[in-house]
């Protein structure tokens, strides 16, 4: 039987984590599945684990590349897939019972080129549970596409650009080539609008797919480097392009700057971490961005507004730097 979702993992060094993955998804196969699994040059026994994996399962296709990051282990697994549809599962990750389920037969009911979920979320240190803390409406999300959409889904909330809220027919991603841009983080922030700012036909489904293991050691978005620093000042600049490429709206375009208020916020953390005249010269580039804290939908970026009022960039980004290092070393210990 050819298989109507391909779900796409890509893996890199999880041995301790791939196998929680992955059962949480074959334990929900019936028969309409075809998991995809892209080894992106693991160092550890990851590898093997994914071969032993296809190996007792027909369904798992496992594949091993030269490490090239998320966004390229995705879009090889995409050129791989042969579902109707394709959902992005990440290693450290897994699924909650019933998403396939669910997920399919929101698939079957409606030919979208895309569908919307909701995921939970899991501390890794606490094993605590908490929603994603929005929800979406049905009628509203099915009955708009393009601006109206992305307005409708930044409104009044911080929305979610993760990948893995998103279920998409591959002929559509195909046709108008929807992958991921190769070689930088937060690659989601810049594929997800795409994703839906094109869509004819968007399907929601109230329920959360996909379990995000917070705060792992060792994740990729959790890790200081000058690169992950670039790539935060990379999504502003490809929201501004974006806008203006697809004739969006200043308000539209304004509200994708404000949703990115907690990327902001970090990137202002990251610049300590730099020499003063480094520092110096992205906090004026990060001056640019004031209004992300101005029209943020958090409460607490509207008080470090007003303190950036009173007192300026510097300090704010100073305060930050000592809040959220403190609060760093206390996870740790």
């Amino acid at each position: 039987m050819e298989a109507i979702l391909s779900i796409i993992v890509p893996a890199y060094n999880v041995e301790q984590y791939l196998s929680d993955c992955l059962d949480s998804v074959v334990k929900q196969d019936n028969g309409k599945l075809e998991i995809v699994l892209v080894n992106d040059g693991s160092t550890d026994s990851t590898w093997d684990l994914c071969q032993r994996y296809a190996e007792k399962y027909p369904y798992i296709h496992a594949y091993s590349k030269e490490n090239g990051g998320l966004s390229a282990a995705r879009n090889f697994g995409i050129q791989k897939a042969t579902g109707q549809y394709v959902y992005f599962l990440d290693s450290d990750d897994f699924l909650k019972e019933e998403a396939v389920e669910k997920l399919l037969s929101k698939i079957e009911k409606g030919a979208y080129d895309v569908v919307v979920s909701l995921y939970e979320n899991l501390e890794d240190a606490t094993g605590e549970k908490y929603d994603c803390g929005y929800h979406l409406e049905r009628e509203k999300v099915e009955s708009l596409s393009g601006e109206a959409l992305l307005q409708y889904v930044m409104t009044g909330r911080v929305y979610d650009w993760y990948a893995v809220l998103q279920t998409v027919k591959k002929s559509y991603l195909e046709a108008n080539n929807l992958y991921f841009e190769e070689g930088v983080t937060f690659e989601d922030a810049r594929w997800t609008p795409r994703v839906l700012l094109h869509a004819e036909k968007v399907g929601y489904l109230d329920f959360p797919v996909y379990v995000y293991r917070r705060n792992r050691a060792g994740s990729i978005t959790g890790t200081f480097s000058e690169k992950n620093f670039k790539s935060k000042l990379g999504v502003f600049t490809f929201i501004e392009d974006f806008a203006k490429q697809n004739g969006l709206s200043d308000k539209t375009r304004d509200m994708m700057l404000a949703n990115m208020s907690n990327l902001y916020v970090s990137a202002l953390f990251d610049t300590w971490s730099f020499p003063k005249e480094q520092r110096k010269a992205y906090l004026q580039v990060l001056k640019k961005y004031k209004l992300i804290l101005a029209n943020s939908a958090r409460s607490y970026h509207h008080l470090l507004n007003m303190m950036w009022n009173v007192a300026g960039i510097t300090p704010v980004s100073y305060l930050l730097y000592c809040r959220i290092w403190s609060n760093y070393k206390s996870f740790c210990l």
